[in-house]
């Protein structure tokens, strides 16, 4: 067989099957500007620094996938947001576009291959591609409807309108999933996979019955619209959702990135190897933990995990900004080493889960 890449273990487990190791990665945000002389700023602006900052992080640690950053504000500023941009940290917006419910109707679905920088982070992901596809894959994000909807109104003033304005959340909501809908077909029409993040749309923020009623049905209609063009999204909550679980599973998604805060064996529980799941080692092990905490963290997710294929071990959102670089690096070494000895233990003990696979 010839030599096994990350594009071959990220698949692997796509398929639901072991090789000789687990896959491996991380969320690795704006820390890649600091393996290079650019800002956050830069990455964020210039398509060819942005790549050049992401391809430096693939050669210094050799993921399995590279995961393109992409600031959560993109869709919004595309839509009409105004956004700051620090020379050296995240961007964010000035304050809501949408200052009155009225401000809605005025407000276009941006088109991808103009509005804002989405032809930028395109340009990044094409640019990225072009050096990855054949060793690894590729891995990107776009902003989730609720998300969008949450930078488009005010996350306080969303919060209130779900009980007084029902009405309104789902009218802006389905126009956040339409800008939503718009640019997963940008990225299919790339050769990209669309993949939802929703750093607002977990119970560290919201109610479960908040998700149920006003985030469910938009995040269902997209997974069954994305899977009826062959190209089924993944998708990440930052946080906690352990209580609305369930109901995330049920919009049929089968790629699921896990936050730290939420319980990987209940995810493993409720799937029952039905979906690929990324995650969850806690992110601040990246910038202030010892490597035994790291092992340990490690070896925990492997455990909870990895047995039933399925698995790609991975941080639980996007790494610090001042992560550094030998913790990242004994990550992926030690991650590497405890993955194939993982697999070699199963191997021993249960040999039937790996001739079910051939």
């Amino acid at each position: 067989m010839s030599e096994l890449t990350g594009r071959h273990y990220m698949i692997a487990a796509i398929k639901r099957q072991h090789l000789d190791r687990i896959p491996i990665t991380t969320l690795i945000g704006p820390y890649c500007a600091r393996l290079t002389p650019y800002s956050v700023r830069d990455i964020l602006t210039n398509a060819r620094k942005s790549a050049e900052a992401h391809l430096a992080f693939y050669e210094r640690f050799q993921p399995d996938s590279l995961i393109v950053y992409n600031d959560i504000y993109l869709e919004a500023e595309a839509v009409g947001c105004e956004l700051e941009f620090p020379e050296d940290n995240i961007a964010h917006t000035k304050g809501p576009l949408i200052k009155d419910p009225a401000d809605l109707a005025k407000l276009k679905v941006p088109d991808p291959k103009k509005d804002g920088r989405i032809p930028f982070f395109l340009e990044v992901c094409e640019r990225v591609a072009e050096k990855v596809r054949k060793t690894g894959t590729l891995g990107l994000g776009q902003c989730g409807p609720w998300n969008l909807a949450m930078h488009l109104r005010g996350a306080e003033q969303m919060l209130i309108e779900d009980v007084l304005e029902p009405d309104f959340v789902h009218e802006l909501m389905r126009f956040t999933t339409e800008v939503v809908r718009t640019m997963g077909d940008a990225l299919i029409d790339a050769g990209f996979l669309p993949s939802f993040g929703e750093a607002s749309a977990s119970c560290s923020l919201i109610s479960p019955q908040i998700y149920k009623d006003f985030i469910k049905p938009y995040h269902t209609e997209l997974i069954e619209y994305f899977k009826a063009k062959k190209a089924p999204p993944s998708m990440h909550i930052c946080g906690f959702i352990d209580p609305m679980m369930e109901e995330v599973l049920e919009t049929g998604v089968n790629f699921f990135s896990l936050d730290a805060p939420s319980s990987l064996q209940k995810l493993v529980d409720l799937t029952q190897g039905r979906v690929t799941i990324m995650g969850n080692v806690p992110t601040p092990l990246y910038a202030q933990g010892s490597k035994e905490d790291m092992e340990a963290a490690v070896d925990s997710c492997l455990e909870t995990a990895a047995q039933g294929s399925g698995y790609i071990l991975c941080s639980g959102c996007e790494i610090p900004y001042n992560s550094t670089e030998d913790r990242i690096e004994h990550f992926f070494t030690y991650g590497k080493q405890a993955g194939k000895e993982f697999l070699d233990r199963l191997r021993e003990k249960k040999p039937e889960l790996f001739a079910k696979e051939k």
